[in-house]
């Protein structure tokens, strides 16, 4: 599933008188320093930085810099990357001050979608979500369980819908309850910092040249990638069984924790600023939740399935370390039908789905 990614575009404005001052803002650095991207800049840019974030919280226009539209682009994308909570803008003007020929200033508006009193309607609106929303973690949670619970209430919560309103930002998500991968992302990034954990938005492209948008998330000190939106998991791959059609797990844990070397089958990042190398499997959903097989364990693939019996769970997934495990395991459960052994099934059939790519095999559990 693709969402569409919002475009900032500069625009010149017409010439005008020179402006003779420029207004300096200095923001609190805990404020600046709170997000990745502006980290990743230099000194010049995060002082800009800085300029606009101020500006956007204050929904400024005409703010004077002092930045070549280039890298203004590139620091304004920063900053709605850090900052989820900007929900109410879209994009921006640039405006170039011209005394005949000759560039006298720089200046930039704010696209804003809202005004100053509907943006504090819909930000008190979303923060009672939020309250809500975070209530429901236990209590001395670790930070996985934080993230799973993140992914799991928003692909439970949130309808992927291609035109839904505001979908580029978190009122899709906190206030309507439909979106696209945009808005799936930056409400997650938004809930994870609400938690005190780092999240970080990227963007870029995934197989057949669809932008796209995800998080990359830290868990004791490493970082994953986390695609929400391919967690909505909204479509029936391999394995369907006459009489289950349309029957699939509402939840698709392949994109919830996992390296570079996973997500780049499907997924490509696209941008002007590096983000974390993710080289880990230790916080892996499969890892965690005892459904990652380096080997052909049926003792193993048997206490899954009992597990979920006691949970009461719909579905069992399971992922195989490389393409021999993988093999041998769906010879053994679904080709030899092994996995009658572990089902409570009385009526001879299974539903089943196969991932080849990921390596993945999911059984619907009958009573």
């Amino acid at each position: 599933m693709t969402g569409a990614i919002g475009k900032h575009s500069g625009l010149t404005g017409k010439p005008e008188a020179a402006k003779e001052t420029e207004v300096v803002v200095v923001l609190p650095q805990l404020l600046l320093e709170n997000g990745y991207y502006y980290t990743q800049l230099s000194e010049r840019e995060q002082r800009l930085y800085g300029t606009i974030l101020r500006a956007l919280e204050e929904t400024a226009a005409d703010v004077p810099v002092d930045a070549e539209e280039e890298m203004f682009k590139k620091v304004f994308q920063c900053v709605l990357n850090d900052h989820p909570e900007i929900f109410y803008v879209d994009g921006y003007t640039f405006i170039y001050y011209k005394e005949g020929n000759r560039i006298t200033g720089k200046a930039f508006s704010g696209s804003y979608i809202y005004s100053k009193k509907e943006i504090a309607e819909k930000a008190a609106q979303i923060e009672e979500k939020v309250r809500a929303i975070l209530t429901g973690i236990p209590a001395g949670s670790s930070e996985y369980e934080k993230v799973r619970y993140v992914y799991e209430y928003l692909v439970r919560h949130t309808e992927y819908v291609l035109e839904s309103e505001d979908n580029q930002n978190i009122c899709s998500v906190f206030l309507n309850g439909s979106s696209v991968c945009q808005g799936y992302a930056k409400a997650a990034q938004y809930l994870l910092e609400e938690l005190g954990m780092d999240a970080i938005l990227v963007s870029g492209t995934v197989d057949g040249g669809e932008e796209h948008a995800w998080n990359l998330v830290k868990i004791d000190g490493v970082y994953y990638h986390m695609d929400i939106t391919w967690g909505d998991a909204s479509y029936v791959s391999g394995g369907s069984i006459e009489g289950y059609e349309g029957k699939i797990p509402q939840i698709n844990y392949e994109y919830l924790c996992v390296p570079d070397e996973e997500v780049e089958k499907t997924h490509r990042i696209v941008g002007d600023v590096p983000v974390p190398v993710c080289d880990s499997m230790a916080a892996n959903y499969y890892v965690m939740e005892g459904a990652y097989f380096t080997e052909v364990d049926l003792e193993k693939a048997e206490a899954l399935f009992e597990r979920a019996y006691e949970k009461q769970n719909e579905y069992v997934t399971m992922k195989c370390a490389d393409e021999a495990v993988y093999q041998e395991m769906e010879k053994r459960l679904i080709r030899n039908q092994e996995v009658f052994r572990y089902l409570h099934a009385e009526d001879g059939v299974v539903a089943y789905t196969l991932n080849e790519q990921q390596r993945a095999l999911s059984f619907w559990l009958q009573d």
